[in-house]
């Protein structure tokens, strides 16, 4: 059942209810004073036709004991009867015995003497020949004689008021409840009508449509409800989104890292079995173990850098706990990585170093990494160029020390750009598997990055060379500097 339907269903029980109990109490409160009003005039009325018949039998001769007969008591009663039209009455003597009666014949004898049992002053009401009857008694003053009054009296038109009465309020009451509940179906239809639309939303957001808002502007708690709920529907599509491009990046994760894997694994095994399978010149041998060197070389850096990768997703960023944050000074930062550069390969495009005694708070190894990575794609980068060079330098900004890695190498498509970062994405493939480059590189430097709070910015320009750019905050107790741009 609707809750509208619930809704209407309730209002009209409500005022059926109120209807009963008005109607109810304003009918019988009709019917208590016409009753009451009866019972008064019928009851002034019986103690009148009382004296008339107590004058009549006084003044009749009394026999020789002093008393009157049966027949003097019953002749007066009936002659008053007969003299009043629409009179009802019975003379009983000594209590049970009747004298005189002409009272209708739907008023059986037990009537007549529970009424006399129930005494002078109280009244019955019984129903006989389709009319109402009350009942009264009174006793006459005979003296010598145990004499009482039966009297009926129809009080039929009372009761048949209090009935029409209550007919007409049933058909009011009809009428007023099938107004208000129109009213009231129609009121809680535009009351619930909210509700439909939330109900609608979920259903569509349950099916898979993720977009659905109900928009509900009202300034009480269903209104309250909609913003609740949009704002709920919001988050799940945007996590749903997030889950659906995490989805898709594993998925391309998986088959770019097992193209990277299958072409290097597949040369590596028909070199190998070439080399296995018959002799071949020194000079065959040479290039085929140097083609595995490489490539197997190539594969432990991957490796290398795969699980460097998948030990800082496991962390979260930002969080102080995650990484060890200390005071790194630009200085010693450069030199370690000059040292290793040039241990590395001191033939390399070489490397202008620009410090701006800079500490920042940082976690020194991976810091290190991160620079380090940088350098080797920028020296990838400048490859075949004569003049090819890298600089790397740190310059204060505010309260944030920035690092800087230019190269004038070949550049990046401006197309490119928002993907650099994403694992085994390369500009140019050839050239970075030539170099040794593994395509996870900027993947785990932008990681690297995000647990420090920050992020890798890009700048390039094709045949030109690219700029890539990290901002780091200073050590507190380092005063601020003002913004001094790096040389071109």
């Amino acid at each position: 059942m609707k809750f509208s339907t619930k809704l209407s269903l309730s209002f009209a029980a409500l005022l059926a209810a109120a209807l009963c109990a008005v109607g109810l109490a304003m009918v019988g409160r009709s019917f208590a004073d016409g009753i009451a009003s009866a019972g008064r005039t019928f009851s002034a009325r019986q103690y009148a036709e009382k004296y008339s018949i107590e004058s009549t039998i006084l003044s009749q001769p009394v026999t020789a004991g002093g008393g009157y007969t049966i027949s003097a008591l019953s002749g007066a009663v009936q002659s008053f009867a007969e003299q009043t039209p629409g009179s009802c009455m019975a003379l009983y003597l000594d209590g049970r015995n009747s004298v005189y009666s002409n009272l209708p014949r739907g008023i059986s004898r037990t009537d007549q003497l529970a009424a006399l049992e129930a005494g002078t002053g109280q009244s019955s009401y019984l129903r006989a020949e389709g009319q109402t009857w009350l009942l009264l008694t009174v006793p006459l003053n005979i003296p010598g004689v145990e004499a009482v009054l039966l009297s009926a009296y129809d009080v039929t038109s009372v009761f048949a008021s209090r009935d029409a009465q209550l007919t007409a309020w049933f058909v009011a009451a009809v009428a007023v409840l099938a107004a208000g509940a129109g009213a009231a179906g129609a009121v809680s239809r535009s009351l619930t009508r909210p509700l439909t639309r939330l109900q609608s939303a979920s259903s569509r957001i349950a099916a898979g449509d993720y977009t659905q808002r109900t928009r509900v502007d009202t300034d009480d708690e269903i209104g309250a409800l909609s913003r609740s709920f949009d704002a709920m529907a919001g988050a799940v599509e945007s996590r749903i989104a997030a889950l659906d491009q995490n989805v898709r990046q594993q998925k391309d994760f998986i088959a770019a890292f097992t193209h990277e894997i299958k072409t290097p694994m597949t040369s590596m095994l028909g070199y190998a079995d070439l080399m296995r399978a018959r002799p071949q010149s020194a000079e065959t041998q040479r290039e085929a173990a140097g083609y595995i060197f490489r490539e197997t070389h190539r594969l432990e850096e991957l490796s290398r850098k795969l699980l460097a990768l998948m030990g800082l997703e496991n962390l979260s960023d930002g969080e102080e706990s995650a990484i060890r944050k200390a005071p790194v000074t630009d200085r010693a930062l450069f030199a370690r990585l000059d040292r290793a550069m040039q241990t590395a390969a001191p033939d390399a495009v070489p490397i202008r170093w620009q410090p701006g005694d800079c500490t920042v708070l940082a976690d020194a190894a991976l810091l290190d990494d991160l620079l380090r990575n940088l350098i080797l794609n920028a020296r990838r980068a400048c490859a075949g160029k004569p003049d090819g060079c890298v600089t790397v330098s740190c310059r204060a900004e505010g309260k944030d020390a920035v690092f800087a890695v230019q190269d004038n190498g070949c550049g990046i498509p401006a197309e490119d750009l928002p993907r650099v970062v994403e694992p085994f994405y390369m500009v140019d493939k050839s050239r970075a598997r030539a170099g040794g480059g593994s395509g996870i590189g900027l993947t785990l430097c932008q990681r690297i990055a995000q647990l420090h709070g920050s992020r890798l910015e890009f700048a390039s320009t094709v045949g030109q060379g690219t700029t890539v750019s990290l901002r780091l905050p200073l050590e507190p107790d380092q005063p601020e500097k003002e913004a001094v741009h790096a040389p071109e």
